[in-house]
């Protein structure tokens, strides 16, 4: 009788195979298990990028974009955030969005990200997803960056890009992007349109 031990000195604790096959049915079948496993968690890296112009300075629409949309978004779209809070302080910080009925996302859901890059010289902030919203249904990872760069006394440029990874081997379509990317920048034109009703607010 062939002793296996020495084909099988390798493996890992965990092999979902017996052990006591023979070496040479043993083989294959890691080699089938290793390829399942794989293709099991095949996934696809994109990334999209818009630009949108407004009429605000830079600085104060960082001073409620980012420093602040904990407060401002359930006070301007209360209708999508029904609250929201932020754990901790710059780099690190995590915010927490919790969606209301008209976001389309199931009752109770919420949005966790956490603070990677806070640069006020250079207006650049970057989060990533930690937990709900989209993550653990289309995607696997979710980053999301803003710069806002200035144009003007009282106008900028915020410049968005968004990388991530889904959980199948199929790239998001267009369809599946577009409520993601209007709504990055849709809270950006609602704290637009708030900040020019009241242009004392961060001046």
């Amino acid at each position: 009788m062939i002793d296996p031990a020495p084909y099988l000195q390798d493996l890992h604790k965990d092999c979902p195979f017996p052990l006591h096959l023979h070496p040479l049915v043993v083989r294959p079948l890691l080699v089938t298990c290793f390829l399942v496993c794989i293709l099991s968690n095949k996934m696809v890296s994109g990334s999209c990028t818009d630009e949108v112009t407004l009429n605000v300075s830079a600085a104060r629409l960082w001073k409620g974009a980012v420093c602040e949309p904990h407060i401002l978004y359930p006070k301007l779209l209360p209708d999508f955030f029904s609250k929201a809070e932020r754990i901790g302080e710059g780099v690190g910080a995590v915010n927490v969005f919790y969606f209301a009925p008209a976001s389309n996302m199931p009752l109770g859901s919420f949005n966790k990200n956490k603070i990677v890059v806070l640069d006020e010289a250079t207006y650049t902030f970057k989060n990533t997803a930690t937990e709900g919203g989209l993550i653990g249904v289309l995607l696997k990872s979710l980053d999301y960056e803003s710069v806002f760069v200035p144009s003007g006394a009282d106008s900028c440029i915020a410049k968005i890009k968004m990388e991530y990874e889904t959980l199948g081997d199929k790239d998001l379509s267009e369809e599946e992007l577009k409520p993601i990317r209007d709504g990055s920048i849709g809270v950006l034109k609602a704290v637009e349109g708030y900040l020019l009703a009241n242009p004392d607010v961060y001046a």
